[in-house]
């Protein structure tokens, strides 16, 4: 049997180890590629150049991508017709259009698809444009499901004009007819719930079951990001649509079949977002969302990064495509430009070593869709306290941020941010000791105290024992 002294403290061992080990369990998680923007954005191509213009098309915005097969499309909602003008007023003759690139997207090589007649934009989606329940019927994901293409949209019933006036929309998911050009409504969610925005991507869960996982939004520009996952052969069906609604503690995703219990994705609780990108950087094997976010009071892309398309996500990075002040505009951004919107990630064409990141931007004024570039890293390991933490911004450019007054924006968002310069802040998530770090510390410390003192206690010289004739 132990002795006395070390019974005693057993106890007392075997609590402070298992706090300790509960605390690392529970607190802390190890994240094997965290994303960093490494470069500022840069200049890529003007998608509405002279080929827009010769297929009838003067202007469209968002650029969302669709894996066609081995293609690629960039789908764009609201598409103008005639010279001038944004798309609210008389001149907009379709709802959408698409460009068709092979890849990688190359901007030297894509072509606009057309009609029969092989001269006008070919329109896969329409829009009634009826006050009250059509306003507009905007692409914000896609993706190919055993060869039929479906594509995620946004129907506007009320495009709003101020905070106080917000945008009133419902998720609607369409699916391309076999054999036809045209795509027919197969599913909806209800107005201003998730599903107004959404952007797919294919993954496996933890059992290893393929899904697709939609990363979502609801209240347009008022809503966190969601994640939800479905079986392929059920994307019709919204019923069979599961939610996030947290992480145990292995960070294993936790499930439910009803969207009333759907959690924000952790890291984006108090985010507003609007355009929202979800894809997979193969060379990477990192699964990269980013989303403009309309709190923000200049025009904010947040970058956040995970090995598994459930998460958990790390970030943000942040970039701001049009700069921090009206005074220090991008070059590629003439005198008159402005009003930044969308961002939307372009898949497949990372490059050989992942590093590449192409997005489509759109802008107010003039209403355009450029193609820009920025260059990101995987940071091999670091660890990180799940709890989410403030980003901490690192200029790049070696420019000090200066935020500029929030402005009235245009009527596609009813919020869009005037026009800023190009400069780019990376995030990097630090490792600063919280209180996990210190209770396991402190554990290990009174640990390492007991053992010496009880060490100290058995060890020491003991008095001779007094025998029994001695008390006689």
């Amino acid at each position: 049997m132990l002795p006395s002294n070390y019974q005693l403290a057993i106890p007392f061992l075997l609590i402070l180890i298992l706090s300790a080990n509960n605390v690392s369990l529970g607190q802390v998680s190890t994240a094997p590629a965290i994303i960093q923007v490494s470069a500022p954005p840069t200049f890529v191509c003007n998608l509405m150049d002279s080929r827009a213009a010769a297929v009838g098309v003067r202007g469209a915005d968002g650029g969302i991508s669709v894996l066609a097969g081995s293609k690629l499309w960039l789908l764009f909602g609201d598409t103008t017709g005639p010279p001038g003008g944004p798309p609210t007023n008389q001149s907009v003759v379709g709802s959408s259009s698409v460009i068709e690139s092979q890849l990688p997207f190359d901007c030297s090589s894509y072509v606009w698809l057309t009609d029969s007649s092989g001269k006008q934009f070919y329109q896969p989606l329409f829009s009634a444009r009826t006050t009250g329940s059509d306003e507009s019927t905007v692409p914000t994901g896609g993706l190919t499901v055993n060869g039929e293409i479906y594509i995620y949209s946004m129907r506007v019933s009320h495009w709003g004009t101020d905070p106080s006036d917000p945008t009133h929309a419902h998720g609607v998911l369409f699916k391309q007819v076999q054999g036809y050009h045209y795509f027919t409504e197969v599913a909806s969610w209800p107005t201003d719930q998730l599903f107004v925005g959404a952007q797919p991507v294919e993954g496996e869960l933890p059992n290893g079951a393929h899904v697709l996982f939609v990363a979502t939004s609801a209240l347009y520009r008022r809503s966190p990001v969601y994640l939800a996952y479905v079986l392929p052969q059920d994307i019709e069906n919204p019923a069979s649509y599961h939610y996030l609604t947290g992480y145990d503690r292995d960070d294993s995703p936790l499930w439910a079949s009803e969207m009333a219990e759907a959690k924000p994705v952790p890291g984006t609780e108090n985010s507003w977002v609007g355009e929202l990108s979800f894809v997979y950087d193969a060379p990477l094997q990192t699964y990269l969302l980013m989303f403009f976010d309309y709190r923000m009071q200049v025009a904010t892309l947040d970058l956040y990064s995970s090995r598994t398309p459930y998460g958990p996500f790390h970030g943000p990075q942040r970039l701001y495509p049009c700069g921090t002040s009206p005074a220090d505009r991008p070059r590629w951004m003439e005198k008159a430009w402005g009003g930044c919107y969308g961002g939307f990630m372009v898949p497949d064409t990372f490059g050989p070593d992942g590093h590449d990141l192409f997005f489509t931007l759109s802008l107010w004024n003039p209403y355009t869709t450029v193609v820009l570039k920025t260059q990101i890293s995987s940071l091999s390991t670091m660890t990180t306290s799940k709890a989410s933490a403030e980003p901490q911004v690192t200029s790049l450019n070696s420019i000090t941020t200066v935020v500029a007054p929030s402005t009235t924006l245009g009527p596609m968002a009813q919020s869009q941010v005037t026009s800023l310069p190009s400069v780019t802040t990376g995030v990097a998530l630090t490792s600063t000791p919280g209180p996990s770090f210190v209770i396991v510390g402190a554990a290990i410390i009174l640990i390492v105290v007991a053992i010496a003192y009880f060490f100290f206690i058995t060890k020491r010289k003991k008095p001779p024992r007094t025998s029994q004739t001695n008390l006689r």
